[in-house]
């Protein structure tokens, strides 16, 4: 009895690396969201949500960017969440759109003097 439940589980696991063996050796890539600050203040507590995960960025100072590399499971949108330190109240955007598909993409958030984000995407070169 103890042969035959071995046998099974090895069978099974020979099954599921047949099956799986691309995803098990080739790992896909990242997509990327960037997120540049034209606000002309500082921004924290940037919080951005896609397929069920929350990236983080505490600061992103005035003129620069971040550049933060996440993976979908589904197709999603995004929803970016971010304050200042003068100004009180929290900031909200949603939109987007992330395909699951086999292409990856650079997602670019930029947010400007007037707290509107203006969203572009990038396909990402094979490197």
């Amino acid at each position: 009895m103890k042969k035959m439940i071995f046998v099974l589980l090895v069978a099974v696991a020979a099954w599921y690396g047949y099956k799986h063996y691309p995803e098990l050796l080739h790992r896909r890539g990242t997509d990327d969201v960037v997120i540049e600050n034209s606000t002309g203040k500082q921004m924290e507590r940037i919080r951005v949500e896609v397929d069920g995960q929350t990236l983080v960025k505490e600061i992103l100072p005035d003129g620069q960017s971040a550049t933060i590399p996440f993976n979908v499971q589904n197709d999603a949108s995004f929803k970016l969440e971010w304050q200042y330190t003068s100004v009180l109240g929290i900031h909200t955007w949603t939109g987007g759109m992330v395909p699951k598909g086999p292409m990856l993409q650079r997602h670019i958030l930029t947010v400007d003097g007037d707290d509107a984000v203006l969203y572009r995407a990038e396909n990402k070169l094979a490197s």
